[in-house]
């Protein structure tokens, strides 16, 4: 198995789950990135598990080519070492390095699971472009190809151009119940962690702070309805990290919103959160996840929340229509005006947003089976 860095998200978390149920039938060589220096690692949670694990240091995400080929250099001495029957690759550049050196060592069966799309949002056209010609060279190779929900499948399509349905597969991302059920007593723990009461309407965002995410925007849209004098008696709280997270505080404090760090005071609007490892207290505290991102593949902390009985205020970008159930666990907005008015709906509507709370967990416990989703490559793990 090749990904891109073990970060707290949605591919790492993926891939946790297949380490889990295969790391006993098969021998697992996992080569990896290194974390940047405002992400949070989750390699500890890998370590737990029988299998060899190599940290490719130089694999990070730069138009500088020469990196590349000394990753091309240790990658392809752990492939001739490990002698796999097997390569699934994750995410972009482990995608193109991984696949390269499958074909040149002739591995059985070549597998790439698409995450997010890079080919919109991430860069200037003229680089998106060659990007999807190098995805259109590999995918001639490539024995399977995962997409994570019919958009990101038809996305790829529209991208890189058609693909046997017998080669391009859909496999939504799925959790474990066991580790996404909520926790009345967690919740409560964490709202009196950061200073929130239990009838203040809780609104998180839980990712990375980077342009792609567009936090911005929701921050913006929040102060708007701040400047209305329409609070709703809600908070915004921002958990996580990134080369944005001090411009957001400057634009959250320019809009008029008082901020804190970490713990609110009794007029906070907006908490900044360092990266959380327990998860459960935050969506169990939680009422309304809140997304504003310009691009996404299958936002996997969308499928969290709604497994932990959250409903979804989310862009309709990438392939999260396919992951929740508009106007019953979800409302999806196209710009900024509307994700205003639907923001507005949600907190001025207590009764609305507490069904599609009830409505959420009920559409995540069918829809996101993990035993449906290991069978699935359980067939496509076999020789």
């Amino acid at each position: 198995m090749f990904s891109n860095r073990l970060i707290i998200g949605g591919p790492s978390v993926h891939l946790l789950s297949l380490v889990e149920h295969f790391c006993d039938k098969h021998e697992i060589c996992l080569l990896y990135g290194a974390p940047l220096a405002n992400e949070a690692s989750m390699e500890n949670e890998f370590n737990r598990f029988n299998i060899k694990m190599h940290r490719i240091d130089n694999l990070k995400r730069s138009k500088n080519p020469i990196p590349d080929l000394f990753n091309l250099i240790e990658v392809s001495k752990i492939i001739r070492e490990f002698q796999p029957d097997i390569i699934h690759t994750h995410t972009f550049k482990p995608g193109v390095i991984g696949r390269l050196l499958a074909k040149r060592y002739g591995v059985k069966r070549i597998i790439h699971t698409y995450h997010g799309l890079i080919f919109d949002s991430y860069f200037s056209k003229s680089l998106s472009l060659a990007l999807a010609r190098t995805d259109k060279y590999l995918a001639k190779f490539t024995d399977v190809i995962i997409a994570l929900s019919e958009i990101q499948k038809q996305q790829i399509i529209n991208k890189i151009g058609d693909i046997p349905n017998d080669r391009l597969k859909v496999i939504p991302l799925s959790v474990s119940k066991k580790d996404y059920t909520i926790s009345k007593e967690k919740g409560e723990e964490f709202r009196d962690k950061i200073g929130i009461s239990k009838e203040t309407i809780l609104m998180g965002m839980v990712g990375r702070l980077v342009e792609v995410k567009n936090v911005e925007l929701s921050i913006s849209v929040f102060a708007e309805l701040k400047k209305q004098a329409k609070n709703y008696n809600s908070l915004l709280f921002i958990v996580g990290d990134g080369d944005q997270r001090d411009m957001l505080i400057n634009k959250a404090k320019e809009g008029g919103l008082k901020v804190e760090l970490e713990k609110a005071k009794p007029d906070t609007d907006v908490v900044f959160m360092q990266w959380q490892r327990e998860l459960v207290p935050i969506y169990s505290a939680m009422d309304l996840l809140v997304l504003s991102s310009k691009n996404e593949g299958t936002p996997f902390n969308i499928i969290e929340a709604q497994m932990m009985q959250t409903a979804i205020l989310a862009p309709r970008v990438g392939g999260i229509a396919d992951i929740v159930d508009e106007n019953s666990t979800a409302l999806l907005f196209n710009d900024g005006a509307e994700m205003l008015n639907k923001m507005e709906s949600l907190l001025s509507n207590k009764e609305k947003l507490f069904e599609m709370k009830k409505n959420a967990i009920n559409f995540a416990e069918h829809k996101f089976s993990i035993t449906k989703m290991l069978n699935l490559f359980e067939d496509l793990y076999q020789i």
